[in-house]
């Protein structure tokens, strides 16, 4: 398991990947990796590396209701992309391609601190959203809150935090679903200037926009009736001060909302890890530009990438996150049992073949008071 405080870029395979000695697959997982690692730093093959994510994306996600056993069936997966691998990697036509190019990289370990390697990427994720891409996680926020009978019969007298806006998505969500105000707090000026610009663009007004960290914010306690934290603090080196954080500036009586990933998360978390190892040395930005030449769309990008190449990713337990949230004066705590139909926990919801190998215990979001 990473530590919280060592980005991706400076972690080994082992370090990363947990299913190595844990899953049927794990040895072959591991072949995977090492092959990789094996080819040298250059974009050629950076490539190779890069189109292993939509591949194991695309067929975990054409798999999802197969009836077949989900870990023989991956195993067969990894065995096919290794040898596919091996033999275009040995091509001389397909080196030739690339002998001019010039050489990839990763992140300067020196010049950019974990907060600003998270920001700067996010950054670069969000602002490739389209207007409409930008516009959609108000139905997305509508159907899991209704899905859930966590509908809101005062928004318009409600205060909300967005705890880690990134590109502004989901603080441009809650104030078109009526909230009285919205502020939203991230560490990304890229993802900040994208996300006002957005907002202007689409004539959402009301939203206040804080360039700050999500680890120590700069409101008093008992500020904002709504605090909504939505994938962010399993990407910073402290989740459980980013916790703090929320339930400090909540008001009492007012509404938390907290989503973090998962573990166990079954196969599905192990393809990203898998594929974090793969990566973890590849150049961000050149990561989303051969994404995009292939012609994936931008919110399909963020999906892929969004837990593939951020430099931390911590995976938690229900347990650990319940005991965090009573510790830290919270009451009333419910796990969502529903999402979305494209959400993990509304597979397990819907009782797809083979959930919990799949999937894990699937998305951890609650819903607390103060």
């Amino acid at each position: 398991m990473v530590p919280h405080n060592k980005s991706i870029d400076e972690c080994s395979a082992e370090e990363i990947v947990n299913c190595f000695h844990e899953a049927p697959y794990g040895k072959m997982a591991e072949k995977l990796i090492q092959t990789m690692d094996s080819f040298p730093n250059q974009p050629v093959f950076d490539w190779l590396r890069i189109t292993c994510v939509p591949y194991l994306f695309h067929w975990f996600e054409k798999n999802v209701s197969v009836t077949e056993d989900p870990d023989e069936a991956f195993t067969n997966q990894l065995v096919y992309l290794l040898h596919k691998i091996e033999d275009i990697a040995s091509r001389e036509e397909f080196i030739e391609l690339f002998q001019n190019a010039s050489g990839s990289h990763s992140w300067d370990v020196e010049e950019y601190g974990i907060a600003d390697k998270t920001g700067i990427y996010y950054g670069n994720l969000f602002k490739d959203f389209t207007l409409n891409q930008f516009l959609e996680a108000k139905e997305l926020l509508e159907i899991r809150l209704n899905r859930n009978n966590s509908q809101f019969n005062n928004l318009e007298n409600f205060s909300v935090l967005d705890q880690g806006c990134g590109g502004g998505r989901y603080s441009a969500a809650w104030k078109l679903l009526g909230a009285k105000k919205v502020t939203g707090i991230d560490i990304s000026a890229i993802g900040l200037q994208d996300a006002a610009f957005k907002a202007k663009l689409a004539g959402i007004g009301g939203i206040e926009w804080v360039n700050d960290s999500v680890l120590k914010m700069p409101f008093e306690k008992d500020t904002f009736n709504i605090v909504f934290s939505n994938g962010v603090l399993h990407h910073t080196n402290d989740w459980k001060g980013g916790l703090r954080e929320l339930i400090r500036v909540l008001k009492p009586g007012g509404l938390g909302w907290l989503y973090l990933i998962e573990a166990p998360g079954g196969i599905f978390w192990d393809k990203v890890e898998i594929l974090r190892a793969i990566l973890r040395k590849v150049n961000k930005n050149y990561a989303i530009k051969v994404l995009s030449s292939l012609g994936i769309p931008n919110n399909r990008i963020f999906y892929m990438l969004d837990h593939v190449m951020v430099p931390i990713n911590t995976r938690l337990s229900p347990q650990e996150i319940e005991e965090a949230l009573q510790e830290d004066g919270a009451t009333q705590i419910s796990r969502l049992k529903r999402g979305t139909d494209f959400d993990r926990i509304e597979k397990i919801y819907q009782k797809v073949p083979y959930a919990i190998q799949k999937f894990g215990v699937a998305e951890n979001r609650y819903v607390f008071s103060k």
